[in-house]
């Protein structure tokens, strides 16, 4: 905890315990901002729900040291299930040091998060409901109740993360537009006899559509969109007998289903918040977009969601952001919201496929343009979150800019050889010098510690090459670069984006619970 701890100024409280809050309360702590998550539920949900991590989350979960410990729970699948071997999207095509989707059931997930906001510091209160929100120039007051009645909680900022019903953007009056799924579909996590399948498996036909992922120990997530239950409510019971007839229809076998631990039927929904920020109040997470599970795109989109918002959340709190950097996460992630919904809705139609037409458009795909090696590369880095690219926010900007920063060897300050991801595991921006700077890196150093890490070129890193100075962002995002040939003029350009974007001078900034 921080010696401000009880400043409502320096606070910020996240509604809403699920991944998307718990990852940015750690982000939040881990730059010395007290934080407190307010969650309705009296515990971690036992249903495993969202099913696994991308490449892309993976990558920002290694930044903050935490990816070990999620690949030990965890099993790689190598492909993504798309109806055929052949068709199937292979996830070793996107250059990153996680070629694979991870399966981890969405309560091993919120453990491991939990435990790490915990060890930063921050408070959690369950059985706790958000009754109204109200803000003013200076903070946000939210009403709560809990076993011992109703009180506020004062605030510097509230994230609404408490899913697609948020209490948060319905109490800012947001609105939510967008479409039902009018398809009931069936998930069931169950046991299946014979040997454990190392990969996913896909069905689609004239029925609908069957994805079964493995778990590992013999089992399996089974999700059915069957078109001849679409019309049941989702208030309906499913039963193990209602997946054994799935399975059939769909395979010729039940594969000895067994021993479900979980059975439910839901319909998705197609929706996205038109703001992401109204004053001192954000969303983030299923509050901010909800879409078809279809690709295992909400749970990763809403981790990337905090991942972007946390530091610059805290940037503003800790007094070093530039103008406009946290208006930028509404700039950065409406639009990769968008797509999502977009591209989840069309995956599902043509996954769907109701009509003649829609399944020969479907088979033509399939068998004809998802075994392109080009198509392969795109969707696998698209499916990865690998593909995401945010706009320059100033003219004349270097081509780079807005690009992920590949996880290529750097040496620190201390003079040792260390990944790019480990150097940002303090969740501060990283200045790369080139080899070819000398005492830049020095001086850079006594420009701005406080806020600024710094670090040069390790050496050839295959296909990428570092511009002269490079300024990476705490999420592994190219911020600003250049190229300037003349040592001098170099400086000068490094010394003015320092100002610029982190607000630092040779006096440096402090911030609380880092450097006193």
């Amino acid at each position: 905890m921080t010696a401000n701890a009880s400043d409502p100024a320096r606070k910020v409280t996240i509604v809403g315990a699920g991944p998307t809050g718990l990852m940015l309360a750690g982000e939040l702590a881990l730059a010395g901002v007290e934080c407190t998550v307010v969650e309705r539920r009296s515990q971690r949900s036992p249903e495993s729900r969202a099913l696994g991590l991308h490449a892309r989350t993976l990558e920002l979960l290694d930044m903050r040291g935490m990816a070990e410990e999620f690949l030990a729970a965890g099993l790689p699948l190598r492909s993504f299930p798309m109806g055929t071997r052949r068709a199937d999207i292979d996830l070793g095509r996107t250059g990153s040091r996680f070629p694979y989707f991870l399966i981890l059931p969405q309560g091993t997930t919120e453990e491991l998060l939990e435990n790490r906001a915990r060890a930063l510091g921050v408070h959690i209160l369950r059985d706790t409901v958000v009754e109204d929100v109200e803000q003013d120039t200076d903070g946000v007051t939210l009403t709560i109740r809990d076993a011992t009645g109703s009180r506020t909680e004062r605030s510097a900022y509230v994230v609404g993360c408490d899913g697609k019903y948020s209490a948060v953007r319905e109490a800012l009056g947001v609105p939510f537009p967008g479409v039902p799924n009018t398809d009931s579909v069936l998930l069931a996590d169950a046991y299946l006899d014979g040997p454990s399948e190392p990969r996913a498996l896909s069905r689609f036909s004239r029925h609908g559509m069957l994805i079964i992922f493995p778990y590992g120990g013999g089992r399996y997530r089974i999700a059915a969109a069957d078109h001849s239950a679409a019309g049941l409510s989702t208030d309906q019971p499913a039963t193990l007998d209602d997946v054994r007839a799935v399975l059939i229809r769909f395979l010729g076998t039940d594969r000895g289903i067994r021993d479900p631990y979980w059975l439910t039927r839901y319909r998705s929904e197609q929706r996205q918040a038109e703001r992401y920020r109204v004053g001192r109040v954000l969303l983030a997470g299923d509050a901010a977009h909800a879409h078809s599970p279809i690709g295992g795109q909400g749970l990763n989109t809403g981790l990337q969601d905090a991942m972007n918002l946390g530091w610059k959340l805290a940037a503003e709190i800790n007094g070093w952001a530039p103008v406009g950097l946290l208006d930028s996460y509404h700039g950065e992630r409406h639009p990769i919201g968008q797509q999502v919904v977009q591209g989840t809705r069309g995956l599902l139609r043509l996954s769907l496929a109701r009509t003649t037409k829609d399944r020969l458009l479907r088979a033509l795909v399939f068998s004809t343009v998802l075994p392109l090696p080009r198509v392969q590369r795109r969707l696998a880095k698209r499916l990865s979150g690998l593909a995401v690219r945010y706009p320059a926010q100033e003219t004349n900007a270097h081509p780079l800019t807005g690009t992920r920063v590949p996880d290529v060897p750097l040496v620190g300050d201390d003079g040792g050889e260390r990944r790019c991801a480990e150097l940002l595991r303090e969740g501060q921006p990283l200045l790369v010098v080139a080899s070819d700077t000398p005492g830049l890196q020095a001086r850079a150093q006594a420009y701005s510690p406080a806020v600024v890490r710094v670090a040069r070129e390790g050496g050839p890193h295959g296909d990428w090459t570092w511009p002269r100075v490079s300024l990476v962002r705490p999420d592994g995002y190219l911020w600003w670069a250049t190229d300037e040939p003349d040592t001098r003029a170099r400086l000068t350009a490094v010394q003015n984006a320092l100002t610029t974007h982190c607000s630092a001078t040779e006096d440096t900034v402090k911030i609380p619970g880092r450097n006193g």
